[in-house]
């Protein structure tokens, strides 16, 4: 007998196929995401939008309405005729936990299928076992399946900094001990960047370009090119991208540390100060300068560890000084902070499940099993 809940039961049905279904499975992705980025929306409308024949998308829709994932609006009035009955998410369709594991803290969220933060924990130290941090994990995920009960579809684990490492064993985060609690929850593991530039695609500013460059900053800042919606790994995906490789720039290292007193002390962000926009500028234009030449992207995205009104004025700043420094290169690509902030690799964490199970990514046309890392 299948032990699941009714729920997940349909949701991976819907989203998880043999190699005869994938086809199906990556338009049903695709209707999603038009759902999401377009609603309301009437099913002609999407079948505009999509190119899919009248008879896929009845399927599809009826499927998504049948999994929660989605849901009918009130007719809307106006024209001639019979209203038509719009399409939207249903932001309590499915949940995503994210777990972040950090230098100073282990931070845990859960989102709503709108990106949302619907509940959130973070401890006043880092954990300094693997046993630790699982259990704070497990109080967290037990409130969280008597809140969502089976509509949590996966939990996304990320290491940032120095934290413990992602790994099986006591002295880092154990993967089998965190599937032995969310029994039956895919677990996705990535790094940091490729969390943040997840978040970011699904519910940040990324979802507005075809192609971005993002920087996430600490104290060893790191960036990635992101393709339809997709961080290009390169040849090494296991290597870090550091833009500053063996250096940890004294303007980071005062960042980090300012971020982190703020956040334990509760405080506000205090204004920028102009030397350390200078010297983060000093550093950081001749990278823009190539990064544009080189890759001609649609924008450039900054995110991470920084207060967002320190990534505003960081953004503004190397803005007008590409102009005003390098006028004649090709293209100049808006350079602009990340919607989530310090929040990017955390919220990311969590997007790293939605993005696998829900999204028209190009590993949705591999067969391939859920996975614990």
């Amino acid at each position: 007998m299948n032990s699941q809940p009714r729920t997940v039961r349909r949701i991976k049905a819907s989203l998880s196929g043999t190699n005869l279904e994938l086809t199906g499975d990556y338009n049903q992705r695709l209707v999603y995401q038009a759902i999401r980025t377009k609603g309301p929306i009437t099913r002609n409308a999407l079948i505009e939008l999509t190119g899919l024949a009248k008879p896929t998308i009845a399927g599809i829709v009826r499927r998504l309405l049948g999994s929660d994932l989605v849901h009918e609006t009130d007719r809307i009035y106006g024209g001639r005729g019979q209203p038509a009955v719009h399409l939207e998410i249903n932001p309590q369709g499915c949940y995503a936990i994210g777990l972040l594991v950090g230098d100073d803290a282990l931070e845990l969220v859960s989102i709503d299928a709108s990106g949302t933060v619907v509940q959130r924990l973070s401890t006043a130290s880092s954990p300094s076992s693997g046993e630790q941090a699982t259990a704070v994990f497990r109080t967290f995920f037990e409130d969280a399946r008597l809140l969502y009960r089976d509509r949590i579809i996966g939990l996304g684990v990320v290491r940032t900094g120095h934290g413990l490492p992602v790994v099986s064993g006591e002295h880092g985060i154990d993967l089998s001990a965190l599937a032995a609690i969310a029994s039956g929850v895919p677990i996705y593991s990535d790094s940091d960047l490729s969390a943040a530039t997840a978040g970011e695609s699904l519910f940040g500013a990324g979802g507005t370009f075809q192609s971005y460059y993002y920087i996430l900053m600490g104290s060893s800042p790191v960036g990635g090119l992101v393709v339809n919606q997709a961080l290009f790994k390169g040849a090494h995906p296991g290597k870090m991208r550091r833009l500053f490789p063996g250096a940890e720039p004294a303007w980071c290292r005062e960042m980090v540390a300012a971020a982190t007193s703020m956040r334990r002390d509760g405080q506000a962000a205090v204004d920028c100060d102009q030397t350390w926009v200078a010297a983060a500028c000093a550093d950081l234009l001749p990278l823009l300068t190539s990064i544009n030449c080189m890759l001609n992207p649609g924008g450039i995205i900054l995110g991470g560890q920084f207060p967002q009104q320190w990534l505003d004025v960081l953004a503004t700043r190397c803005n007008a000084l590409l102009l005003e420094r390098a006028p004649h290169i090709p293209s100049h690509a808006g350079i602009q902070p990340s919607r989530l902030a310090a929040d990017a690799a955390l919220i990311g964490a969590a997007s790293l499940p939605m993005r696998a199970r829900l999204y028209p990514i190009e590993e949705a046309l591999l067969k391939a099993p859920d996975r614990a890392g």
